[in-house]
């Protein structure tokens, strides 16, 4: 069953136990305390009084007693300390984590730089391999240009060859036909020769001027024969020579060819290695963008870091300087004499007396 009401009092017994606890005193955790009692309004200005009232009393340096003055010391040193602590703690952590980045930035630095210093001698040696190829795909075409000469000079003396043979063999067929002719003449003459012995003693003599005249055109038609044998061999010389350059051309067309296939094999190599560098590049440069978007929150971290350790160190000053008040003004209370200790105690008595009748009239107003 919930209470009926709170008061002060009860709020400030409640705060006591929960920093007693080592627990945060807030208004949820109070009115926990207190059963669920009383609204959130009450109990935040029930805290604000009591914490109003409390640094009253801490700023009364007259009010705090010897050991009161040695807790306020040793806790403003512990904080001090644990302060420091925590502070060499995150400049520690923090000095690592920017010199990991820095080392790792610098790397990754060194890492492009690398990789552009390679992709640039990888761009001048596909530059130089692209003039290779250039120049090998000119004197490709050059040695096509002189195998269609050569071709259509070795077509040329084919026909010019054909036409000596046709020649040649006009020239034999008409060769055959005298023979031929003198043969069947021969044969006429020697069947006739019994029956025409006179008649071939007329015709002797003109036979014999026809047979001088027979051989005169046989040794013409023999010399023409020799001469087309000479034509004839030196047209074949001709033609080997041509087959020969032929087949040179040839060759050498097939090694530029293969020297050709090998350069743009080459090259096709040499564009895979320059997109994968490409595609390395733009990762690098990923990271060091990442790694760049990173370092502004820690920049940021470190300022608020500083801020932070600034503020402390400002607090810590503040509380050293007061407890050396503290101090101070106790040595010098310890120094009076006893009517003024007694007289300070009987005000301490009335204090204590108007906190308790002003804590009932506010249990009695509750």
């Amino acid at each position: 069953m919930a209470r009926g009401g709170i008061n002060k009092v009860l709020v400030k017994q409640a705060r006591e136990a929960l920093i007693g606890k080592g627990q945060n005193p807030s208004i949820d955790a109070i009115r926990v305390a207190l059963g669920n009692t009383g609204s959130k309004s009450t109990i935040h200005r029930y805290l604000r009084e009591i914490e109003e009232e409390s640094a009253t009393v801490l700023d009364n340096q007259a009010l705090l007693s010897q050991p009161i003055q040695e807790l306020v010391g040793r806790l403003a040193s512990r904080l001090k300390e644990e302060a420091q602590v925590a502070i060499d703690e995150d400049k520690k952590h923090y000095d690592l984590k920017i010199s990991t980045l820095v080392a790792k930035t610098e790397e990754q630095q060194g890492i492009i730089a690398a990789a552009n210093t390679q992709a640039a001698n990888q761009d001048q040696a596909l530059a130089n391999a692209l003039m290779h190829i250039e120049d090998h795909k000119k004197n490709a075409e050059a040695l096509n240009i002189s195998l269609a000469k050569a071709a259509q000079s070795n077509a040329k003396l084919q026909t010019i060859l054909e036409e000596k043979q046709n020649h040649i063999d006009s020239l034999e067929d008409k060769h055959r036909h005298n023979r031929e002719a003198m043969a069947h003449y021969r044969q006429s003459v020697k069947e006739q020769r019994e029956q025409d012995q006179r008649q071939q003693e007329q015709h002797t003599q003109q036979l014999h001027a026809e047979i001088r005249t027979l051989n005169q055109v046989v040794s013409v038609k023999q010399a023409d024969i020799t001469q087309l044998n000479k034509d004839n061999g030196r047209l074949a010389e001709q033609q080997v020579a041509a087959q020969k350059t032929a087949r040179e051309l040839e060759a050498a067309s097939t090694k530029a060819q293969n020297l050709l296939d090998t350069q743009l094999s080459k090259c096709s190599t040499l564009e895979g290695q320059l997109a994968q560098l490409r595609t390395h590049t733009h990762t690098q440069s990923i990271e060091i963008k990442k790694l760049k978007e990173s370092i502004a929150p820690l920049q940021a971290w470190k300022e608020d870091k500083q801020i932070n350790l600034a503020k402390l160190e400002a607090e810590v000053a503040v509380k050293t300087q007061i407890v050396e008040q503290l101090i101070s003004e106790q040595n010098k209370l310890n120094k009076q004499e006893a009517p003024s200790q007694a007289q300070s105690s009987s005000l301490d008595d009335g204090s204590s007396n108007t906190l308790s009748n002003s804590s009932s009239n506010n249990s009695g107003s509750t």
